[in-house]
């Protein structure tokens, strides 16, 4: 990275977060209003993705040890 382009990104947040402080945004559900509402959201919807892989994993995909030797035993 050159220094132009941390100074750019610095000098851009420098301007953008008091803007998104001090500017009232208009929310379109109820939900919004909640602070860190969407870090929450995205915590537990990874928690549930990581649930879910593993039931998935677990149940469906895998076999028990033996499942070749007796699926193809003679």
């Amino acid at each position: 990275m050159t220094k132009v382009t941390i100074i750019l990104g610095l000098l851009f947040v420098l301007v953008e977060v008091p803007v998104r402080v001090l500017v009232k945004h208009k929310h379109h559900f109820v939900w919004e209003e909640i602070v860190g509402f969407y870090a929450l959201f995205g915590f537990f919807g990874c928690i549930a993705i990581s649930v879910f892989s593993k039931f998935l994993s677990s149940k469906i995909l895998m076999r028990d040890e033996d499942y070749y030797e007796k699926r193809y035993r003679r």
